[in-house]
């Protein structure tokens, strides 16, 4: 199976001089755990570990930037990637969102979540 069937595409997008807290309220408002930074160079991705470091430093969601507590680097999958690889991953590098672009422009999201859905959808998880 590849992340391109499992991409959920209708994602959370903020830009990076959006404060901490406009990036929690969208992402809660969608209940979702990740959203696309759009950047003029590549696409970043802020999770809600991000929002909460800092906030566990003392830093105000209010007046903090997204753009000084995203990834910027973030890795990026095609929808071509096997699922297992995406897995494998996420695993190794300890995070629970994978962006996936389709050809440089088409941006979605691949988190834990739609994998655990996928393998309970293909009954690997049991009945």
């Amino acid at each position: 199976m590849h992340v391109g069937a499992l991409v959920r595409r209708a994602v959370v997008t903020i830009g990076p001089t959006h404060t901490l807290h406009d990036a929690a309220a969208r992402m809660a408002e969608h209940n979702v755990g990740a959203a696309v930074v759009l950047t003029e160079d590549a696409p970043g991705i802020i999770s809600e570990r991000d929002i909460l470091r800092a906030i566990a430093r003392g830093l105000d969601p209010s007046t903090e930037v997204v753009g000084d507590h995203m990834t910027w680097n973030a890795v990026v999958a095609t929808p071509q990637w096997d699922v297992a690889t995406a897995a494998r991953t996420m695993t190794e590098r300890g995070f629970r969102h994978l962006l996936v672009v389709d050809e440089g422009s088409e941006v979605g999201i691949f988190s834990i979540r739609d994998l655990v859905a996928a393998l309970v959808e293909d009954g690997v998880l049991g009945p």
